[in-house]
């Protein structure tokens, strides 16, 4: 260590020991119990209305307006202070939101009083009132007990700003960042109509109608509403109002009007889980001041609703005002009490008799005013639930106002219970939130109640009974009375149901039509069905609202990441199972709930597999919640036995006869002949040497060989009259073929023998699509569904048909091409379910996202290439990864269901029938089973069920538990990334690596490179580890493409030169995509590979954002559209100080070094040689070849031929760190760094302990395997501090991601050392 770090280190250990640094952020807030937290959150909300977050005036409503000590108090009070001085652009502001100009000058004055007189302070302190005489006290604060965490709802904000942006464009600004947002509103119903009711206003002018109306001055209302022709006003304040319409600063009545909507969050508002401030504002003269503040109670109460459910509101806001109805209602409203002047405006100059008369007649006013208003209410409640189609909206609508009239009184009544007192203590806020709940459970019923009466009355509806006579006609709906019957004796089911059953899509809407003919508001049930894929969610959802004959949203709606479409109507849920996971972490009791439906178990994934394990585990404490399991095949009875042999329902499919082809029909039908040269054609070392005569000569390929007419010969063929089953095609030469394709011609045969069966042909796919497009054939017309592996297939054969003039449409619209996989936008996904132009052909290119759920109706060709993505666990890597394996027979027969769905079909599988009959397994391995487990125990932990207890146990519980050691394994590895401690608790590091769905290396890579400003350079490693390297080294040009790798050789790391490369092609694509092309053949990269790692680090940032590591709300498409020419747009949209450390390359090691380890090699040099010179002896730097490589583990390894340390002879640091280990010959490291002292010192696994051996001072971590010699015991004891102070900061950021490590006194004085430590060593 140099002096002046040393220096340095002394004085942030001194000041950091010192407590100089007491900031918000310190640890010290973290050292608290987590229970004073939560009591001190809840209580906060009253704290911070104490002190001035409302207007504190005397008007109360009613009853202190009655007081004649208060009015003359406040006279008295008004005479003795000065008078501020208050401005007019501030009055004419104000009364834009259609507040009287009496009460906006007295707030104004109230405000200046207080140190609070802005505009913003004072419009927020006047709704504020408004809203709480109008909905209670309660209505500004949270409106759902189930808070999520800060991080979350920050995101969900910030994430609705971004969206807002794209929708409106200019027409949205965020004035205060986080506080304030305005819509400048598109009302063009309302200008049109704006010149007819200047005419008409003016007309009713001339006409001398100035009176006031003498019911309304009575207090009892005017029969005639809104059509009366005399003014419903006081005639006290006739006069002072049109003074104020005559005078209004701000309003023009040349220009044209300007409608706007303004959302104000109140500081540490829980928005969406809160209601904000939402006002209406308008300088269209026209329009009542009643009328806008009427909409904008509306507003609010809308704006409630969405808050129950933690939506999202504005684009709901912004639709209501800008679609002629409700809305144009609101704003004829003739009287709001805050479009009036106060009650009392000056000294009392009447008689006592005539002052209680008055004060009569403003109660009855007053009172009658209420009365309107609860009505509205009432009316306002009924449609909180977002409706989005305007036919359903007219539809029900009659239904539900009968049902308003019989609950007026009722909802009166809770209206003036659920108001409380504002000083309150916390033993009342308990009660006020148990009051909350009772009042959250008689809406519930409420709403209950009202879907009952829809149900009834859409029985007779055209629309409803149409699709009833479809579902009938599925074979689920023949099962329908047994499924209720067992459902009602038992707790869990299992129902297996071929494809084309209905299985997905009726019994959800059984169980619920059931409890609805009741028509029992209690019994009303609350359905979630899981979904394997989002995509599955969205299209089940979609269809089953549609068989019910409303909107989606209503009864129906879904919920997957980062997308929610619901009501407070909703009861039947459709969801991915990771968000049902992650609705337990925050609801372990999943309260609510009365069924959850398991849709697809039979794919076993890690996340079904462990969703039941919870089920399981919860059925026990909650006896009223009901289980169902559904599966695609036969193998319910282990579900049965794993739910103590629950009972089990079987429906049969209504597939239609579906014909079957393989790979040698195929073929035949395209006659289909492999040209040489192609890139599908079979190597000759890939055919086994036959055993006995007749087989290929030596040096000449089988095909070659087969063209000898002697090989037909009758001798010849008698000599192999049959070939072992247990032989695969790929492994039999075209003699031996012949035998076990004996019912097919010669050029099938001999196509079979040049073909590499373990390659996807696309070619024969694009000859099967010509066939089926334009063959000579008598099959019926019809869609085509092409199962390719992954997207890089997708994208392959997509280009591949733009080329072909049959298919790209250059001259003709013969055919429509679609991709679809899950990395699609949901508009895109749903582009395949169009019925394409009359003559078309619409070809879907799909991973296996079409195999189940997701049914695209007028499939009729399915085209299988036999190949599936599946997760596997690389034990040589010790990390998941994404494979390309031949599927199991169970995913064959249910691809080949595809295409039976509405009429009789064709599957055409691209593998060979002896395949299929004797080498494909029969079921998938389970996922649970081939993965690791690092991510699913964070999982685990993160369950408060599962917090306390032991791994192994809740393992041991899993329908098929993972492989013996697997877990250890995972425990092992957790320990050593800090994720997980000896006694198996979280640490906090852990909590966010939960959150991340990755390897957790690579996550907590991407965390430290957010936490030490070098993001960009760290996601980029990321996702080239969570992908793959892309480097190639073709066969014949192995060693040129060697060359060109090490050319990006930097600092003795291979994933260094991956950066370089990565930085490379960025800025050749700056030129074009030609040019970027050219650089990638230049420097034998893969483009597609390139073209991936920018797709996952847009994913990451994204990742990063959602947990609050990053700028709030970014999102992987908004990242796309920001990104330049040439960049993949995570620079520009994480920022310049996420990225300040980015070009620093020791760091970047340091980072490295942290996350792959503890995968440390030590570099071990041989005895020293000496050459002797005129100078004397000097040492020999040894060769590359006799250095040792050693790891704790496995002993002796090797660098690979592939990697940039090949060849090198001397590292300046003894310690490489790695991330592949591939073993064949001999175990090599594939990719490796070197790392350097400090960052193993600083950012290396376990305990740092300081020693005294042989007179020096030694450093050692990891039970003594890495050992330093330090200078001094000064330095060492400099290095522990320093390790154990930035370990505490590192806590600290992890706990609290919105900590700000730059502004933060202290965790920036740290970070600055260690960064500078680290680049200067």
């Amino acid at each position: 260590m140099t002096s002046a770090n040393k220096l340095q280190v002394k004085e942030l250990l001194w000041e950091l020991q010192s407590q100089e640094y007491q900031t918000p952020n310190s640890g010290s807030d973290y050292e608290g119990g987590e229970e004073e937290e939560d009591e001190e959150e809840e209580c906060d909300e009253l704290d911070r209305r104490e002190e001035g977050q409302f207007w504190q005036t005397h008007d109360d409503g009613v009853e202190r307006a009655e007081s004649d000590v208060w009015m003359e108090d406040s006279v008295e009070e008004k005479h003795t202070k000065p008078e501020p001085v208050i401005s007019l652009f501030a009055l004419g502001t104000l009364c834009r939101y259609g507040f009287d100009r009496e009460r906006c000058r007295q707030a104004l004055e109230a405000g200046e009083q207080s140190g609070r007189g802005e505009v913003g302070a004072t419009l927020e302190l006047l709704l504020s009132q408004m809203f709480t005489e109008r909905f209670g006290s309660s209505a500004l604060g949270p409106q759902t007990s189930e808070l999520p965490s800060q991080e979350e709802y920050v995101a969900l904000r910030q994430e609705e700003a971004l969206a807002l942006t794209a929708i409106y464009g200019d027409r949205f600004c965020e004035r205060i960042s986080s506080r304030v947002w305005t819509i400048q509103l598109d009302l063009l119903w309302l200008d049109e109509s704006r010149n007819k009711i200047s005419d008409s206003s003016n007309c009713k002018k001339q006409s001398g109608s100035n009176q006031v109306c003498k019911f309304y001055l009575k207090g009892a209302g005017c029969k005639f509403g809104n059509r009366c022709k005399f003014k419903h006003q006081t005639r006290e304040s006739s006069s002072s109002r049109d003074f104020c319409k005559a005078s209004q600063p701000g309003f023009s009545s040349t220009d044209a009007p300007v409608y706007q909507l303004e959302i104000r969050f109140q500081p540490g508002s829980l928005y969406p889980f809160q209601a904000p401030l939402v006002a209406f504002s308008s300088t269209n003269e026209s329009l009542s001041g009643a009328g806008r503040l009427s909409v904008t109670e509306h507003l609010f109460d809308q704006s409630l609703s969405a808050a129950q459910e933690g939506e999202p509101v504005v684009y709901t806001l912004v639709s209501c005002l800008e679609e002629d109805g409700r809305a144009r209602e609101l704003l004829s409203a003739a009287h709001h009490k805050y479009s009036a002047p106060p009650p009392v405006l000056t000294p009392p100059t009447v008689t006592p008799a005539r002052n209680q008369s008055s004060r009569n007649t403003v109660a009855n006013s007053i009172t009658t005013d209420k009365a309107t208003r609860d009505q509205s209410n009432n009316i306002t409640e009924s449609t909180n639930h977002r409706v989005r189609q305007k036919e359903d909206a007219s539809y029900l609508r009659q239904d539900i106002d009968d049902e308003q009239e019989d609950g007026d009184d009722d909802d009166k009544e809770d209206e003036e219970e659920c108001i409380p007192v504002e000083n309150e203590s916390y033993v009342n806020l308990r009660k006020r939130m148990v009051k909350k709940s009772e009042i959250k459970t008689e809406q519930i019923l409420q709403e209950n109640k009202k879907l009952c009466r829809e149900f009834k009355r859409k029985q007779s509806s055209r629309r409803y009974t149409s699709m009833q006579e479809q579902r009938q006609k599925l074979p689920a709906w023949q099962k329908r009375e047994a499924i209720l019957e067992c459902l009602d004796k038992n707790q869990v089911l299992v129902i297996s149901g071929m494809t084309g059953c209905g299985k997905t899509t009726q019994i959800p809407q059984f169980i619920l039509d059931n409890f609805l003919q009741t028509g029992r508001q209690d019994r009303v049930p609350n359905i979630i069905c899981t979904q394997p894929r989002r995509i599955s969610a969205i299209a089940v959802a979609t269809r089953v609202a549609q068989e019910r004959a409303e909107a989606l949203g209503h009864s129906t709606g879904y919920q997957i990441r980062l997308e929610t479409v619901r009501s407070s109507s909703t009861r039947l849920m459709f969801c991915t199972t990771g968000v049902l996971l992650r609705r337990l972490e925050g609801d372990s009791e999943l309260s609510g709930i009365t069924y959850v439906i398991v849709d697809e178990v039979h794919e076993r994934t890690e996340e079904s597999d462990f969703l039941l394990l919870v089920l399981k585990d919860l059925i026990a404490k909650r006896t009223d919640l009901k289980i169902i399991m559904m599966s695609a095949t036969l193998n319910a009875e282990l579900f049965s036995q794993y739910f103590n042999k629950c009972p089990s329902i079987h429906i049969p499919g209504r597939t239609f006869p579906v014909e079957q082809f393989f790979l040698e029909d195929a073929i035949a039908k395209t006659r289909y002949v492999i040209e040489d040269g192609s890139p599908y054609r079979r190597s000759t070392k890939q055919t086994r040497p036959s055993g006995q005569g007749g087989g290929a000569g030596k040096g000449r390929a089988p095909v070659e060989d087969f063209d000898d007419d002697r090989g037909w010969s009758f001798t010849s063929f008698t000599k192999k009259d049959s070939v072992k089953d247990s032989v695969s095609d790929q492994q039999l030469s075209q003699q031996e073929l012949t035998v076990r394709y004996s019912n097919y011609s010669k050029s099938v045969v001999k196509t079979l023998a040049a073909m590499d069966l373990d390659k996807i042909n696309m070619d024969l796919v694009e000859s099967l699509l010509e066939w089926i497009v334009d063959g000579d054939h008598s099959y019926p017309p019809g869609a085509v569904l092409v199962f390719l592996p992954g997207l890089a297939e997708i994208k392959q054969l997509y280009e591949q048909l733009q080329s072909n003039r049959m298919f790209n449409n250059r001259r003709t619209n013969r055919c429509v091409v679609y991709p679809l996989h899950s990395s699609l936008s949901n508009e895109e996904q749903q582009a395949v379910f169009t019925r394409p132009p009359e003559g078309a052909t619409k070809i879907i290119i799909s991973t296996n996202i079409a195999e189940t759920s997701v049914t695209i109706d007028d499939v009729v060709y399915v085209i299988d290439c036999g190949r599936m993505k599946e997760k596997r666990y690389d034990a040589s890597r010790s990390m998941e990864s994404l494979e390309d394996v031949w599927l199991s027979r169970a995913n064959a027969l249910q691809r080949k269901g595809r295409a039976g769905r509405v009429a009789s079909g064709v599957c055409f599988h691209l593998f060979t029938s002896h395949r299929f009959t004797h080498h494909l397994s029969q079921q998938q391995l389970p996922e649970i089973q081939r993965v690791p487990l690092e991510q699913l125990c964070l999982r685990v932990k993160v369950l408060e069920v599962f917090a306390e207890r032991p791994l192994e146990s809740v393992f041991s519980q899993l329908i098929e538990p993972p492989a013996e050691g697997s877990l250890e394994a995972a425990k092992q590895r957790l320990c050593a990334l800090g994720a997980l401690t000896d006694k198996e608790s979280l640490t906090p590091l852990g909590w966010h690596l939960a959150c991340l769905p990755v390897d957790v290396r690579i996550g907590k890579l991407m965390l430290l490179g957010a936490i030490f400003r070098c993001l960009d350079p760290a996601l980029t490693i990321a996702a080239s580890l969570a992908f793959k390297s892309p480097f190639v080294s073709p066969w014949d040009k192995r060693e040129e493409a060697n060359e060109k790798k090490l050319g990006f050789s930097l600092a003795n790391s291979d994933h260094l030169a991956l950066l370089q490369a990565y930085k490379g092609w960025c800025n050749a694509t700056q030129s074009g995509f030609k040019a970027g092309y050219q650089y990638c053949r230049e420097n034998f990269l893969s483009i597609r590979g390139l073209q991936e790692i920018a797709c996952l680090k847009r994913q990451f940032a994204e990742l990063l954002s959602d947990i609050g590591f990053v700028k709030d709300g970014l999102k992987a498409r908004v990242i796309e559209k920001m990104s330049s020419k040439g960049s993949d747009g995570v620079l520009e949209a994480t920022g310049y100080e996420a990225n300040l450390n980015s070009d620093n390359t020791k760091l970047m090691s340091a980072m490295l070094c942290a996350a792959l380890y503890p995968n440390v090699v030590q570099v071990r040099s041989p005895q020293g040689k000496y050459k002797l010179t005129s100078k004397g002896a000097m040492k020999m730097q040894p060769k590359a070849e006799e250095l040792r490589f050693m790891t704790k583990s496995d002993g002796a390894v090797h660098i690979h031929p592939s990697s940039v340390n090949f060849s090198v002879r001397h590292y300046d640091s003894p310690y490489l760190v790695y991330h592949e280990k591939v073993k064949t010959s001999r175990v090599f490291l594939r990719d490796c760094s070197m790392v350097c002292v400090y960052p193993m010192v600083l950012f290396g696994g376990g305990q740092v302990s300081v020693e005294l051996q042989r007179g020096e001072f030694m450093i050692s971590l990891d039970d003594g395997w890495i050992k330093f010699a330090a200078a001094s015991h000064e330095v060492a004891e400099l290095v522990k501090e320093l390790r154990w102070e930035m370990d505490q900061l590192l806590e600290e950021k992890i706990r609290n991601p919105s900590m700000d490590l730059i502004s933060c006194p202290r965790g920036s004085r740290i970070i600055h050392t260690i960064v500078s430590l680290i680049s200067t060593q």
